[in-house]
């Protein structure tokens, strides 16, 4: 018999629950666990016996190994462990054409990636901030460049800004927003925060500092990720990312509180970390109001950005929950003709994808209008449809500066002006709520 991969195997067994699902009656339900070793067992819930015989004759010889034997009858449970199963379908994976069967997925890590959707902390409406999360998949697309031009255009508009370095793992905005030329930032930061915040209610002034020389009218204020010195990995090491930011007493939540409390900003920006990180899976959890997405041409920049899609747009559907904000930015666009392509190419390749990873049909399952609040296929025609992507140009000055004031005027101009304005005009209308 030929070896069976885990993903071939875990795709198998969903395959044939769903179909033996389609053959049962009515009050018959499935869920496939998979657990912290990928080992798969089924729950089933069910008013009368269901012959199973069929059904794990074909999961032993398609799962192999990986297939435990092990079917829960959740009926027959104690009410206790019921409950358990129970609480455990609710939070399980909906199949697309299959609503009685889910998947449960148990991870040992990045947990915030499978996390069910969450909402921001608050309305981005009135006198409340909004939280914007930058993020690309691959480093050196200019992503807290994009974030550094959105913080100082709307400080010189008389803002006041906070921002976030949420890339623990390789700080940069902290530092290239610095408190002077000379790269100077606050003693302490993200780290020491997630790490303190528990203990005792710090000063928030600890970890921050301001970024004057760039800001105008306004203020800049800077949380970097933590000092980079010796401490710095030891600090990191002891810092719990598994965090379910759901649960509203995470570190990254708390923070967010206290900002909105003491600082009361207009806008919080978040840079994320790149790849599938644990930083990232919280900061694409449902957090923000809005995700700035960093993409170009390139076969694996679009694989990450449609991991990300999935989460944002089609996992959030099948929910029955409205699509998370995106606005999609196309990076390092090249000048001349190639540039010109590459925008083609790339708006076409934004369009097929949204389509399969992010929209919504134009009808719900019950054949009605599908609520307003989704970003639906008949919607792809608006101004600001999320797939209609932003481009920024390859600027060689930007690729290597001494000092943010040096480039500050060339990143209030050109193609960050738009975006800017692109992003303010989702929340003009809240604020004027």
């Amino acid at each position: 018999m030929p070896f069976i991969h885990f993903d071939e195997a875990k795709q198998a067994a969903m395959a044939d629950v769903v179909t033996w699902v389609g053959t049962t009656s009515q009050d018959i339900r499935a869920m496939l666990i998979v657990d912290l070793f990928g080992k798969l067992r089924l729950a089933l819930w069910s008013n009368a016996a269901a012959d199973t015989t069929s059904l794990v004759q074909n999961l032993v010889a398609n799962c192999g190994a990986w297939w435990t034997g092990e079917v829960l009858r959740v009926k027959e449970l104690d009410s206790v462990t019921a409950k358990a199963y129970d609480s455990a379908w609710d939070s399980a994976r909906p199949d697309e054409n299959e609503p009685r069967f889910r998947a449960h997925d148990r991870h040992r890590s990045r947990a915030a990636w499978f996390a069910g959707p969450i909402e921001p902390p608050w309305e981005a409406s009135g006198n409340e901030p909004s939280v914007i999360v930058f993020y690309s998949f691959k480093g050196g697309l200019g992503r807290s460049t994009l974030l550094a031009s959105f913080a100082i255009q709307r400080a010189r508009a008389g803002e006041r800004v906070c921002i976030v370095d949420f890339d623990l793992d390789s700080p940069g905005v902290g530092r290239l927003l610095s408190a002077d030329t000379q790269g100077l930032t606050a003693r302490w930061g993200v780290v020491d925060f997630l790490l303190e915040h528990s203990l005792t209610d710090a000063p928030l002034a600890d970890y921050f500092h301001r970024c004057d020389r760039v800001a105008g009218a306004g203020e800049i204020v800077v949380f970097p990720a933590g000092n980079m010195d010796e401490e710095y990995a030891d600090k990191l090491a002891r810092i719990d990312l598994e965090e379910a930011p759901a649960a509203h007493d995470s570190g990254l939540w708390k923070l967010l509180a206290r900002m909105r409390e003491e600082l009361k900003p207009r806008w919080v920006l978040l840079d994320a970390r790149t790849g599938i990180s644990e930083p990232a899976g919280q900061l694409l959890s449902g957090i923000a109001h809005l995700h700035v997405l960093l993409g170009t041409t390139q076969d694996q920049s679009w694989q990450g950005l449609n991991l990300v899609l999935d989460r944002l747009g089609k996992e959030r559907v099948l929910a029955e929950r409205p699509q998370a904000e995106v606005l999609l930015v196309q990076a390092m666009v090249p000048s001349g003709e190639p540039g010109k392509a590459a925008k083609e190419a790339f708006a076409a390749h934004a369009e097929e994808e949204f389509d399969e990873r992010f929209y919504a049909a134009e009808e719900g399952e019950a054949g009605g209008d599908i609520d307003d609040r989704f970003w639906t296929l008949g919607d792809k025609d608006s101004q600001d449809a999320p797939h209609a992507p932003m481009p920024v140009d390859y600027d060689s000055k930007l690729a290597s500066f001494g000092d943010i004031a040096e480039v500050a005027n060339a990143l209030c101009s050109g193609p960050y002006l738009p975006i800017v304005e692109r992003i303010v005009s989702r929340f003009l209308m809240e604020h004027e709520a």
